[in-house]
C-alpha cells in the first residue's frame, strides 16, 4: 500500500495516516461481526417460537408433538368419563342409604307409637356429644371412600334388622294385648253374682255358675273386651240372645241375655265396638249381661280379666 503524505501547517500527516488504519479496520470487523450477530439473533428468536410452530422444526418431530397431544387429550377425556361414572356409582349407593334410613325412621315411628317413647329425648336430628384425647389426625386422602360407604351400609343392614326385629315384637305384643280381653263390657257396674258354685236365684238349686253377671240399664251398649271374630249370634236357650267372640290364642268371650245383637257370626270386631244391648232374654231376673272368659274350651273366672289393664 502506498501511502502519500500531505504535511500542512499543523504538522499532522502521522494522525491522518492512522485514522485511515483504524477505518479498515473497524470496517473488516463489521464485515465479520455483522454475519454472526444476525445468525446469532435469529437463533435466539426462533428458539423463543414453539417449536410445534416453527416452519424450520424437523416434521417428524412436529407430527409427535401432536401425537402427544392428542393423546393426552384422549386420556383426559377417558379421565373425566371415569370420574362420572364413578360418581353415578356413588350416587346410587348414596340413593340406596338414604332409602335405609327412611325406612329406619319408619320403623322408628312406629315404635315410638307402640311404646309411648318421645323420639325427641334423643334429639337424633343433632349430632351426638362425643370427645377423648387427642387422637393421631389422618389425612383425608387416605380415607378410602369405598370402604367406608360399605361399613356404612353394612351397620345400616343390621341396625334395620334389629329395629325391624324389635318393632315386631312390638307389634305382636300390642296385637295380643288387644287380642287378650281386658276391661268391662259394660260402661260401670258391679258383679251381682260371682264365677263358681252358687245357689240359683230362681231354682233354688245348687249349680256351676261359668260366668259373671253384670247388671245395667236396659238397652245400654254391651262391647267387646278385645279384638276377635264372632262365632255366635243367635238365641241360645237360657242363655237368651248371646253373642260369642273368638280373640286367637284359645280366648273366646261370651255375652248373654242380650236385648238385641248388633254383630252376624263371621264379623270381625275390634277392642271398645259395641256388639250387642243389656236384655233380660233367657233365664234372668233382670237386665244384665252373663260375661264369659274361655281358655282352650275351658271357662276361667273372668273377674281378672275384668279388671286387667287395657
Amino acid at each position: 500500500m502506498k501511502v502519500i503524505l500531505i504535511k500542512d501547517d499543523a504538522g499532522r500527516n502521522g494522525a491522518v495516516c492512522w485514522s485511515g488504519q483504524r477505518l479498515l479496520l473497524l470496517g473488516a470487523l463489521l464485515m465479520v461481526a455483522l454475519p454472526i450477530g444476525l445468525g446469532l439473533g435469529s437463533y435466539l428468536i426462533v428458539s423463543k417460537i414453539d417449536r410445534s410452530l416453527n416452519p424450520f422444526v424437523d416434521p417428524e418431530y412436529r407430527i409427535a408433538v401432536e401425537s402427544r397431544v392428542n393423546e393426552q387429550q384422549e386420556e383426559m377425556l377417558k379421565t373425566r368419563e371415569y370420574v362420572r361414572q364413578h360418581m353415578d356409582v356413588l350416587g346410587s349407593r348414596i340413593g340406596s342409604l338414604q332409602a335405609q334410613v327412611s325406612r329406619i325412621k319408619a320403623v322408628e315411628m312406629r315404635i315410638s307409637e307402640v311404646s309411648g317413647i318421645n323420639l325427641n329425648d334423643f334429639e337424633f336430628e343433632q349430632d351426638p356429644p362425643i370427645g377423648g384425647a387427642q387422637a393421631v389426625e389422618t389425612d383425608s386422602e387416605e380415607v378410602d371412600i369405598e370402604n367406608a360407604i360399605e361399613e356404612i351400609e353394612k351397620e345400616l343392614a343390621i341396625r334395620e334388622s334389629e329395629i325391624a326385629a324389635v318393632d315386631f315384637l312390638l307389634s305382636r305384643n300390642t296385637l295380643e294385648s288387644q287380642q287378650t280381653p281386658a276391661g268391662w263390657p259394660v260402661e260401670g257396674g258391679w258383679i251381682s253374682s260371682n264365677f263358681g258354685s252358687r245357689m240359683h236365684p230362681m231354682t233354688g238349686k245348687k249349680q256351676f255358675h261359668r260366668g259373671v253377671d253384670i247388671p245395667g240399664k236396659l238397652g245400654a251398649k254391651i262391647v267387646a273386651v278385645a279384638d276377635g271374630v264372632v262365632t255366635r249370634s243367635e238365641k241360645n236357650g237360657n242363655y237368651g240372645w248371646m253373642v260369642e267372640v273368638d280373640h286367637g290364642d284359645s280366648y273366646t268371650t261370651l255375652y248373654g241375655h242380650n236385648r238385641k245383637n248388633l254383630v252376624k257370626t263371621g264379623e270381625t270386631v275390634v277392642k271398645g265396638q259395641e256388639i250387642a244391648e243389656i236384655g233380660s232374654t233367657g233365664r234372668s231376673t233382670g237386665p244384665h249381661v252373663h260375661f264369659e272368659v274361655a281358655k282352650s274350651n275351658q271357662n276361667i273366672n273372668p273377674v281378672k280379666y275384668l279388671y286387667k289393664k287395657s
